[in-house]
């Protein structure tokens, strides 16, 4: 039967804390620079860095909506604001995690299951959201090399534009890192919901 004393056992510091541990490290320095991109972006933080602003400029190449010219931001409806905003929740329990007792508990490993579990929903939703939208190539040029074609003339001759300067591959190299956002914290409610049955039945 699951009872607190259940609930409270601990142990040393596993394979599974540290594996933890480092995807929240970085994780946590990406919400960070994400949020503070998109503000930089949005002109209410002026002082952001050149670099910050190139490398993600660069990946707002293959994903419109997070175009250094900001035309992307204004264009998404209010939703790239919002995710921002919930990356701060997100960053915030992030950083608890980081900051709590280096040992596996249920208050870790559920904290860990909580904010994996948003961080994949709110990719999932993000993605959903591109694919759902009323041009999706006008947000992720690289759809077109799967076969997705545009509504508009316009749309598809800026995709080709996009395709011809850089190619399929690296289009396609730059949304990957998307991908991650699922992968991982899906690996982690993974990890942590085969912890939670342990102590449940032990």
């Amino acid at each position: 039967p699951l009872t607190s004393a259940t609930l409270q056992a601990r142990h040393s510091y596993t394979a599974d804390d540290i594996v933890f541990d480092a995807w929240f490290y970085v994780a946590t320095c990406l919400v960070a620079i994400d949020t503070l991109y998109v503000a930089g972006v949005e002109g209410s933080v002026p002082w952001v860095p050149e670099w910050l602003l190139r490398a993600w400029g660069w990946y707002g190449e293959s994903d419109s909506q997070y175009a250094r010219s900001g035309e992307g931001l204004r264009a998404s409806n209010g939703w790239m604001l919002t995710q921002s905003r919930f990356n701060i929740f997100e960053l915030v329990l992030q950083i608890v995690f980081l900051c709590q007792p280096k040992v596996s508990s249920a208050r870790n490993v559920l904290l860990c299951m909580f904010v994996s579990i948003l961080t994949m929903y709110k990719t999932i939703l993000y993605m959903s959201i591109i694919i759902h939208s009323a041009e999706p190539l006008n947000i992720v040029p690289g759809l077109s090399c799967l076969g997705v074609t545009a509504s508009t003339q316009e749309a598809q001759q800026r995709a080709a534009s996009i395709l011809a300067e850089e190619g399929c591959g690296t289009q396609f190299f730059k949304f990957q890192f998307n991908f991650w956002w699922i992968i991982c914290p899906a690996a982690c409610v993974h990890v942590c919901w085969h912890w939670i049955e342990d102590r449940i039945h032990s």
